[in-house]
């Protein structure tokens, strides 16, 4: 970039305003309205055009024209409709001067266009990735437009709500990839117009999110709030679904420990069945024995230790059987509380589900509503016929093969469409992100 001389200095300032103004005030004829587009290009530098509707309002022919621009101009280009004959060209302390001779002269009381296409390099500073940037514009007319397109992705500063742009009076629109500064001047004398803006330029996550400038002021909050909130929603949707896989483990490990105690139970009751059936044969054999034995007291005492040592052993498992039941109780009442919390789960889940929808649905607005009217018929072609061919574009639109080509390109470049070889030919496709927005 070029040295730049500050223009902060209230001397300085005042001698450009007076230079400005007296230097564009001619007798000869009159500026009726000028028209200023400045395009800033990623490099810091600035394509400005300059229209102005010269009016001549004297009683002679008028063969030239006198215009001062306050940059180090280069690259320029002269039009106008009565032709350029010649110009010349004087630099003074980043001003520059430019004189226009017309090949056919301008009648009296008639008015024509003239253009300058120029290529600024002073206008911009950067500190700590801030863009400022600073054009001064001689205004001679009494209606005028400024215009000031900054480059893709670049967003206005607003610290506390507040655009770094001046002076006021501005609107802010898009293309749908740039945003644009406009200034419509109604005046009653010739001034000298200084615009100021602070802008920076926004990274993008690598996932496949379209790059969008702001619309309005407010659009940056917009777009932060839009992609916390999808992160808040992502977190709380890993939440539910980590929680929903705990509890789901978890009525796993307690279904297991249920067929577990189930089964010891069965083994238990088996047991006691088997006692029973031992007691009901060691009873009809202490009855034969005491029928057939009744004097054999060592007989039936062992038959009585038996008995008891049964017996005891049918009181524990009656008792292991009963905390069994307790336990399976406390684990039945454990199951139901883990449905519960399964249902509140599962209607949290419905409610992020419906919030992420309308997040979705926000996405594919906010998506559409940027998209240029022929972005937007070319994908829906994409759209209706799943895949297509750049050529087919052309056929069926009507657009021109450069112009198809173009649009193409920077829907490739936003991750928007993309080609796929079907067969020996390339063919275009949305891609999966853009199917699910669009």
């Amino acid at each position: 970039m070029d040295k730049v001389i500050p223009i902060r200095p209230k001397k300085f300032v005042m001698f450009l305003f007076l230079f400005f103004l007296f230097a564009n005030l001619s007798l000869a004829y009159t500026i009726e309205r000028v028209d200023i587009e400045c395009i800033v290009n990623p490099d810091d530098t600035i394509n400005e055009t300059i229209t102005m509707i010269i009016y001549n309002n004297e009683n002679e022919n008028l063969s030239s024209v006198t215009y001062t621009i306050p940059q180090n101009i280069r690259n320029f280009t002269i039009n106008s409709p009565n032709g350029v004959r010649g110009y010349s060209a004087l630099y003074d302390q980043g001003v520059t001067k430019i004189t226009i001779e017309l090949e056919k002269p301008i009648m009296p009381t008639e008015s024509t266009n003239i253009s300058i296409n120029c290529f600024v390099t002073d206008a911009i500073w950067t500190k700590n990735d801030v863009k400022q940037l600073i054009l001064n514009f001689p205004i001679p007319a009494k209606n005028a437009e400024i215009k000031v397109v900054l480059p893709p992705g670049a967003v206005i500063l607003s610290p506390q709500g507040t655009l770094l742009v001046t002076p006021s009076g501005y609107k802010i629109t898009t293309d749908g990839k740039h945003q644009i500064i406009i200034w419509d001047l109604s005046l009653d004398k010739e001034i000298t117009f200084t615009v100021a803006v602070k802008y920076s330029f926004v990274s993008y996550p690598s996932q496949n999110i379209i790059e969008h400038p702001a619309i309005s002021s407010n659009l940056k909050y917009l777009l932060i709030i839009t992609v916390f909130g999808t992160i808040l929603l992502g977190a709380l949707f890993v939440m539910e679904r980590t929680s929903k896989n705990r509890i789901v483990e978890e009525n796993k490990n307690i279904k297991n420990e249920l067929d577990k105690l189930k089964n010891k139970l069965k083994e238990k009751e088996d047991e006691v069945k088997n006692a029973t059936e031992i007691i009901k044969d060691l009873e009809e054999e202490l009855n034969k024995a005491n029928k057939n034995l009744l004097s054999k007291d060592e007989i039936i005492g062992v038959l009585n230790e038996r008995i008891s040592e049964y017996e005891s052993r049918i009181k524990n498992l009656v008792d292991e059987n009963a905390n069994y039941k307790e336990k399976i109780d406390s684990l039945s009442e454990y199951v139901k509380a883990l449905e519960k919390e399964n249902k509140e789960l599962k209607d949290k889940v419905r409610e992020l589900n419906e919030i992420i929808q309308k997040d979705i649905e926000l996405k594919k607005g906010v998506l559409w509503d940027f998209l240029t009217e022929d972005e937007k018929t070319i994908i829906d072609l994409i759209k209706k016929h799943g895949h297509i061919t750049q050529k087919e574009i052309v056929e069926i639109t009507g657009m021109s093969k450069p112009k198809v080509s173009r649009i193409i390109s920077e829907l490739e470049d936003r991750k928007i469409i993309r080609k796929e070889k079907i067969g020996r030919i390339n063919k275009l496709t949305l891609t999966e992100d853009s199917k699910k927005l669009l």
